[in-house]
C-alpha cells in the first residue's frame, strides 16, 4: 500500500509541479516579450513609457506600461506571484518524494561504494539556503554594481557548485540539484527582492508619495537574472529523460554548455539592443560542443577489422586430448551483510510482483554467489576458436540480469530492454570503447563487440542509478560466475601450470597457482572473509 501511494504521490507532484512552472515560465516569457515589444505611443500619454496593440482569440488587446505617481493606484491591481511560489513548493516535496523517501536510491548512482544517505539529505537541505544567499550577498555587495565582475564571479561560482554536486552525488541527482538550486534564486528574486521593491512604490502612491524608481530598477535586474536562468532550469527539470547528459564522465562540461546555450538564446531572442556576433557564436558553439561529447560515434569498419584479424590469429586449435574440468568453489565467513530494499522509482516498484532488493552480495549456506572465477595467467600466446553465439544482459525488472556476466573479447555481447519505459546502458569500460546508449522500447536491443580482455567492466543504467552490472572480458574460454550454490565449473582446461583468479565486486579479488598433468577431475576452493582480509 505504501508504494502504491509513494507512486500516486510522486505523479501528482510532478503534475502539479509542471502546471506550475509552465503557468510561472509562461508569465515570464509574456512580458519578457511586451518589454521588448513595446512602442511609444502615436500621442504622448501622460505616465504611459510605451504601448502594444495585440489580437488574440478574435479579441483586441491594448496594453500599457505605466509609471505610477501619487494618488494614481488602480482600485484592482492583478500581482504574478504565486506561480513562482507554488512551482518552487511542488519542486521541494518532489524533491523529497523522489530523492529523500525510502532510502534515497536516486542520490547516488551505481558506482557508489560509500553513500550515506543522511548525510546526502542534510547537504541536499542546506544546498538551497546557501546557494541563496551566497548569490543575494554577492549581488547586493559593492561588487554587484560592476556588472561584469559579478557576472564573472556568478559564473565561477556555479562551475564549483556543479562540479562539487557531480563529484557528491550521482549524476541525475547532481543536474537535478543543480535545478533546485537555479529555482530557488529565481523564486527568491520573486519574493524577496521583486516584490517588496514593487510593494515600496505602491505604499508611497498610497501615502501620496512620489515612489523611488531605482527601486523598479533593482526589481528588474533581478527579473533579468532570472530570464538568463530559465531556459537552463527548463531543461533540467526534464534532464532524467537524457541519461547521455547527466550519465556521461563529461557531465560538467555539458551542464556548463547547456547553460551557456541556454544563456545565449535568451540573449539572442528578447535583447531589444542589437546583439552583434558573440550570442550566434556562442549558441553554434554550444551545439557543436554537445553533440561532440554526446553522440557515439560509429565505427563499423574499425570493429569489422578487429574482428577479421582475430579470427585470422587463431592459428591451429590446441590438443585437449589431456584436459580436465575444474571444479572451483567459493566460499565466505563471516557476517552476511542484509540484503535492502531499493526504493524505486514508480515504474520500478512492485515489477514482477515483488520489491527490488540489492543484489551485490549474496551468500547462501556460506556460499559466495556472483564471484567471477577465470585463468588469470598461462593462457597468453594460446588462441581458441570465438564462439558465435551472443551474450546477452538483460535489463529486466529494473536490474541487471545477469548481474555478473563473462565474454570473450570479440564475441557478441547484447544489452536488452525487457521492460515497457527507459533505459539505458553506459558502459564505464577503461580498456574498451565506451558508449552510452538509450533503449526507450520493451524488447529493444543493442549489439557491441569489446575487442579487449578487461577484469571488471562497468556496465549501469543512469536512469535507475541502482542498476549495474559487471562484465569480464577474458581472450580464452575458461571463465565462470558462480552459482548460488558458490560453484564454478572450468571444462577442457589443457595441462599446464595457471594462475586461477576470483573477483568480487565487495570482497576484491583472489588468486592462487594451479598445475594440471593430467585428464583429472580437480576440485579447487577459494574462501573470503568479512572485510576482506585473510
Amino acid at each position: 500500500m505504501f508504494d502504491s501511494l509513494h507512486s500516486w504521490l510522486s505523479y501528482f507532484l510532478r503534475w502539479g509541479h509542471l502546471i506550475a512552472g509552465i503557468s510561472w515560465i509562461g508569465s515570464s516569457f509574456y512580458f519578457i516579450w511586451l518589454d521588448k515589444a513595446l512602442t511609444l505611443p502615436d500621442k504622448p500619454k501622460d505616465g504611459v513609457e510605451g504601448e502594444v496593440w495585440m489580437v488574440h482569440s478574435g479579441g483586441f488587446y491594448q496594453v500599457e506600461r505605466r509609471k505610477i505617481g501619487p494618488g494614481q493606484m488602480p482600485q484592482t491591481l492583478h500581482w504574478f506571484k504565486w506561480e513562482a511560489a507554488f512551482t518552487w513548493i511542488t519542486g521541494v516535496l518532489l524533491m523529497a518524494v523522489v530523492y529523500y523517501a525510502g532510502g534515497g536510491a536516486l542520490l547516488f548512482d551505481a558506482t557508489s561504494s560509500s553513500a550515506n544517505v543522511g548525510y546526502a539529505i542534510l547537504v541536499s537541505l542546506l544546498l538551497l539556503p546557501v546557494s541563496w544567499l551566497a548569490y543575494d550577498g554577492l549581488w547586493n555587495s559593492s561588487l554587484g554594481k560592476k556588472t561584469e565582475i559579478a557576472t564573472g564571479i556568478s559564473f565561477i561560482l556555479m562551475v564549483g557548485l556543479v562540479y562539487g554536486l557531480s563529484k557528491f552525488f550521482g549524476g541525475r541527482a547532481a543536474y537535478m540539484h543543480v535545478g533546485a538550486v537555479f529555482g530557488t534564486i529565481m523564486v527568491a528574486n520573486v519574493w524577496m527582492r521583486i516584490l517588496p521593491a514593487q510593494q515600496k512604490m505602491i505604499d508611497a502612491t498610497k501615502e501620496g508619495k512620489q515612489p523611488d524608481f531605482t527601486l523598479s530598477g533593482k526589481a528588474k535586474l533581478r527579473s533579468v537574472h532570472n530570464s538568463y536562468l530559465t531556459l537552463p532550469v527548463l531543461f533540467l527539470m526534464l534532464s532524467n529523460h537524457y541519461p547521455m547528459t547527466y550519465g556521461s564522465e563529461k557531465n560538467v562540461l555539458i551542464l556548463l554548455l547547456l547553460f551557456v546555450l541556454g544563456a545565449s538564446t535568451r540573449h539572442y531572442k528578447i535583447t531589444k539592443e542589437k546583439v552583434g556576433i558573440l550570442p550566434p557564436v556562442l549558441i553554434l558553439a554550444s551545439i557543436a560542443g554537445l553533440a561532440y561529447l554526446t553522440i557515439e560515434p560509429t565505427t563499423p569498419e574499425k570493429i569489422s577489422e578487429a574482428i577479421v584479424e582475430t579470427k585470422v590469429a587463431e592459428g591451429t586449435p590446441i590438443d585437449l586430448s589431456r584436459a580436465t574440468s575444474v571444479q572451483v568453489k567459493i566460499e565466505f565467513s563471516g557476517v552476511v551483510p542484509p540484503t535492502k530494499k531499493i526504493s524505486a522509482t514508480p515504474e520500478c516498484i512492485n515489477q514482477g510482483g515483488k520489491p527490488l532488493m540489492t543484489d551485490h552480495f549474496l551468500v547462501k549456506n556460506g556460499r559466495l554467489q556472483n564471484a567471477f572465477v577465470w585463468i588469470s595467467k598461462g593462457m597468453e600466446g594460446k588462441k581458441f576458436p570465438l564462439p558465435e553465439d551472443e551474450v546477452i544482459v538483460d535489463q529486466r525488472q529494473c536490474a541487471y540480469q545477469p548481474h555478473v556476466v563473462g565474454v570473450r573479447a570479440g564475441q557478441a555481447i547484447s544489452f536488452l530492454n525487457s521492460d515497457a519505459f527507459l533505459h539505458n546502458v553506459h558502459s564505464m569500460a577503461k580498456e574498451n570503447e565506451r558508449f552510452n546508449l538509450s533503449l526507450a522500447n520493451k524488447n529493444q536491443k543493442i549489439t557491441r563487440k569489446l575487442m579487449k580482455p578487461e577484469i571488471m567492466l562497468k556496465a549501469k543504467c543512469d536512469i535507475h542509478p541502482w542498476m549495474g552490472g559487471y562484465l569480464g572480458v577474458v581472450e580464452h574460454p575458461y571463465f565462470g560466475v558462480s552459482d548460488e550454490n558458490g560453484e564454478v565449473k572450468l571444462i577442457q582446461v589443457p595441462p599446464g601450470q595457471y594462475e586461477l583468479s576470483v573477483w568480487h565486486e565487495t570482497l576484491g579479488i583472489k588468486t592462487q597457482k594451479l598445475e594440471i598433468r593430467e585428464a583429472s577431475n580437480l576440485k579447487v576452493g577459494f574462501k573470503f572473509f568479512e572485510g576482506g582480509k585473510k
